[in-house]
C-alpha cells in the first residue's frame, strides 16, 4: 500500500526530465506503469491499472483528499479493461489462457470482478449462473447499467458441451456477484448484440446467421421481438452501435453506399433507416462514443490524428481547444464525468510518451494527472511526422516517420531505416508513442510505417483494394516506401531492413520471398508463414460457413479455387527465394497465430539452407503481454539489426 502511493506522488503532475543516457531496453519493453484510466461518474474519483513487476493492482485516485488506494492485486491473469458504475463500484475484467475440458483448443478464460470502493472487496461477476458456457464465461462485458446502480446487465454464453450456447443477456448483482435468474434474457447461439436500458428493458439485439448468411436486428415488445432490419450478406454492411438520447432510434455505423463509414439512424418503429446523421467526407468513423447504457453521444472520426463530433456542440469545441493546447500529438478522449464537467484524455505521440489530463470545463483547469513511462523523457523520444509517397501504380500512401533520437534535423540523410508495417491488416498507423518504433528509433534507425493499401480508416475504396492483394499490391506499397525514402536521400538502401507483428510479421516474410535483395534482413514477431494452413485452421475452428472464415477468404482467396496462387504468396512455399537473414518470434501461447506458423518457417529455411534464428517465447500470447516477454523480443531484435545494419 505504501509502494503504491508512493510511485502515485511521484506519477501525478510529472514533468520532463533531462535525459543523461539513452532509455534501458525495459523502458520500452516492460508494461505501461499506468493504464486504462477511467473517471468515475462525478468526477471524484480515477481509477487505473497500475503495473508492478508481473502483476497488476487496480488503483483509486481520489481527487478530493490526494489518497490513493490499491484495491485488488491481479496475478497470474492479464488484466484487460475497468471501468466506473457510479462511485460506489468499480468493475475490472481480466483474462488467462485455459484449456477447459470437454472443449476443443485454449481459449483465453475471462473473468471480470466487482469491488466495492467502500469496503475494498473484490469478488468474481456471474458467480453461481447456471450453464455458463466455459470457455466465454464472465467475458465481463457490461451493455447497461441499472438505475439503482446495483446492478449490470451481462451478456454472456449459457450452454455446455450437450447444447448449444446461446448469447443470453444476465442481470448480475454487484455486491453478491450473482446472476439473477429472473433477469434472465434469452438469445440465439448467432446473437452478437444487445442493447437494454436502465431498467432493464431489452430495446434491441443483433443477430447474424452465418448458414443463411442473415443479419437482423430486431427490437422488443416485452418478450417478444421483431426483426425491423434484415438482409442477406455475407458480411455484415452495418453495425448497431447504440441508441438514440430519445430511445426511438437504433444508431448504426455504416458506408451506405458512401466512401466513408458514417451514422445512421434506424427508426425502431417502421425499420427505415435515415441519415447520415454524422459524416465527414474525408473520414471514417472509427469509433462511437456511448454512455453507459449505450445512448450514443457523439462519434471519433479516423485520421492521423483523431478527431471528434458530438451532439452538443459545447462538448466538440471543448475537446478541440484541448487537442489544439497539445500540439503535433494525437489526443483521445478516454473518459468524463457523468454531466462532461471534467474530461479525461489519453495523449501519445509529440514530444513525451504516453500520458494522461484531466481537463475542468468549469475551472477551464487542464492538468497532467499521469506520465504512462516515466524512465523516458522528452528528449528519448524520437520526432513523428507525416508523409506521403506514391506506389507504383500511383497510388497515394500516407505513412509515419519516426526520427531516430540524437539525430539533427541536418544529419538526417542516409540513415539506416527500419519498415515497420502494421498488422491487421485493416488497421492503420497514426501519430502515437508507438513502443516498438520509438525502441528503434532510440537504436539509432529510421522507422518508416506505411499505411498500404488494405489499411483501414482512409475509406471504402482504399481499404478494398487490398482485398487478394496479399504479397501483391499491398507488399508493392511496403516497398515502394522503402525506395521514396532512398530517394529523398533520408534512408541508406544497403542498410535497410524490414520489421513485422502479426500481418507485419507477413509482410516482412513476404519481402523476403518475393523481394530478396531490397532488404538486408527479415525479422518477423508472430506472423503468418503458410497462408493455406491459416486458412485451413479458421475453417475447422470456426466452421466453413462462419463469418471468420468468409472474411479471410474475401481477402486472402479460396483454397478451394485459388490455391496454386494463395501458395504463390505464402513465404513458408517460397523458402528457397530467400537472401536476407531471417529472426522469427512467437509466444508458444498464441492463439490468434498459432506457432506453428514460425516453427514451420523456421524449418523451411533450414531445409533450404538459409540463415534463420528463431525465438520461442514461453508462456505468452500473440501480443506478448508479459514484462520479460517484450523485452526478450526487443534484446533479440535490437541484437539481429546491429549485427545488419548497425547505426
Amino acid at each position: 500500500m505504501r509502494l503504491v502511493a508512493a510511485v502515485i506522488g511521484f506519477l501525478l503532475f510529472t514533468t520532463s526530465q533531462v535525459a543523461t543516457a539513452k532509455p534501458p531496453v525495459e523502458a520500452f519493453g516492460e508494461a505501461l506503469a499506468v493504464r486504462n484510466v477511467e473517471l468515475s461518474e462525478t468526477g471524484r474519483l480515477v481509477g487505473f491499472l497500475n503495473r508492478f513487476g508481473e502483476t497488476d493492482h487496480v488503483v483509486v485516485y481520489d481527487f478530493a483528499t490526494g489518497e490513493s488506494r490499491s484495491l485488488l492485486a491481479l496475478e497470474n491473469v492479464r488484466a484487460r479493461d475497468l471501468r466506473f458504475v457510479g462511485d460506489k463500484y468499480l468493475v475490472v475484467v481480466a483474462s488467462k489462457l485455459a484449456e477447459l475440458r470437454s472443449y476443443r483448443g485454449r481459449w483465453e478464460h475471462s473473468i471480470a470482478y466487482s469491488i466495492d470502493l467502500e469496503s475494498g472487496k473484490a469478488l468474481p461477476l456471474l458467480r453461481g449462473t447456471e450453464r455458463l458456457y466455459p470457455a466465454q464465461e464472465g467475458l465481463g462485458r457490461i451493455v447497461a447499467v441499472d438505475d439503482d446502480g446495483e446492478h449490470v446487465y451481462m451478456p454472456a454464453f449459457r450452454g455446455d458441451q450437450t447444447n448449444t450456447p446461446s448469447y443470453d443477456v444476465i442481470k448480475v448483482n454487484l455486491r453478491s456477484g450473482r446472476g439473477l435468474a429472473s433477469g434472465d434474457i434469452p438469445g440465439q447461439d448467432n446473437t452478437h448484440d444487445w442493447i437494454v436500458d436502465g431498467d432493464g428493458k431489452v430495446l434491441a439485439r443483433e443477430d447474424y446467421d452465418e448458414r443463411n448468411r442473415l443479419h437482423e436486428i430486431r427490437v422488443y415488445d416485452g418478450r417478444r421481438s421483431n426483426a425491423i432490419y434484415s438482409k442477406q450478406t455475407d458480411i455484415p454492411e452495418v453495425a448497431l452501435t447504440g441508441v438514440s438520447a430519445s430511445g426511438d432510434k437504433l444508431m448504426l455505423v455504416g458506408t451506405g453506399g458512401s466512401e466513408f463509414l458514417s451514422l445512421y439512424e434506424l427508426d425502431v418503429n417502421d425499420g427505415s433507416i435515415s441519415g447520415p446523421v454524422l459524416q465527414r467526407d474525408d473520414a471514417d468513423i472509427e469509433g462511437v462514443v456511448i454512455d453507459e447504457n449505450r445512448v450514443v453521444l457523439g462519434v471519433q472520426y479516423s485520421g492521423m490524428r483523431p478527431t471528434y463530433e458530438m451532439f452538443d456542440p459545447e462538448i466538440t469545441s471543448a475537446i478541440a481547444s484541448v487537442q489544439e493546447a497539445i500540439p503535433n500529438a494525437s489526443v483521445f478522449l478516454s473518459s468524463w464525468s457523468q454531466d462532461f464537467s471534467k474530461l479525461l484524455f489519453y495523449v501519445t505521440g509529440g514530444l513525451a510518451p504516453e500520458r494522461y489530463y484531466v481537463f475542468d470545463r468549469t475551472t477551464a483547469q487542464f492538468t497532467q494527472i499521469a506520465a504512462a513511462r516515466p524512465e523516458i523523457t522528452e528528449a528519448d523520444v524520437g520526432e513523428v511526422m507525416t508523409i506521403e509517397y506514391k506506389s507504383t501504380d500511383g497510388l497515394t500512401i500516407p505513412a509515419v516517420v519516426t526520427w531516430p533520437t540524437g539525430v539533427s534535423e541536418d544529419a538526417r540523410e542516409g540513415l539506416p531505416l527500419v519498415v515497420l508495417p502494421h498488422g491487421g491488416p485493416e488497421s492503420y498507423d497514426f501519430v502515437q508513442f508507438d513502443w516498438l518504433a520509438q525502441y528503434l528509433a532510440n537504436e539509432g534507425y529510421l522507422v518508416l510505417q506505411p499505411n498500404f493499401r488494405g489499411s483501414a480508416g482512409l475509406g471504402s475504396s482504399f481499404r478494398l483494394a487490398g482485398h487478394g492483394q496479399w504479397g501483391r499490391m499491398m507488399q508493392e506499397d511496403i516497398d515502394a516506401g522503402a525506395r521514396a525514402l532512398a530517394t529523398i536521400g533520408w534512408a541508406d538502401p544497403e542498410r535497410t531492413c524490414i520489421v513485422g507483428w502479426s500481418y507485419g510479421g507477413y509482410a516482412a516474410l513476404a519481402a523476403g520471398a518475393l523481394n530478396p535483395t531490397q532488404y538486408k534482413c527479415v525479422a518477423s514477431i508472430a506472423g503468418v508463414s503458410d497462408l493455406i494452413d491459416m486458412l485451413e485452421q479458421d475453417r475447422k475452428q470456426f466452421g466453413p460457413d462462419s463469418l471468420v472464415y468468409t472474411y479471410w477468404k474475401q481477402l486472402i482467396g479460396d483454397p478451394a479455387t485459388d490455391k496454386a496462387a494463395i501458395e504463390a504468396i505464402s513465404p513458408y512455399k517460397l523458402a528457397q527465394n530467400f537472401v536476407a537473414p531471417v529472426l522469427l518470434i512467437h509466444g508458444d501461447e498464441d492463439t490468434v497465430v498459432p506457432v506453428r506458423q514460425s516453427r514451420r518457417m523456421e524449418n523451411a529455411l533450414k531445409d533450404a539452407g538459409k540463415e534463420v534464428t528463431y525465438l520461442k517465447i514461453n508462456g505468452d500470447d500473440h501480443s506478448l503481454v508479459a514484462n520479460e516477454s517484450r523485452v526478450q523480443a526487443l534484446s533479440a531484435l535490437g541484437s539481429f539489426l546491429r549485427q545488419h545494419i548497425a547505426p
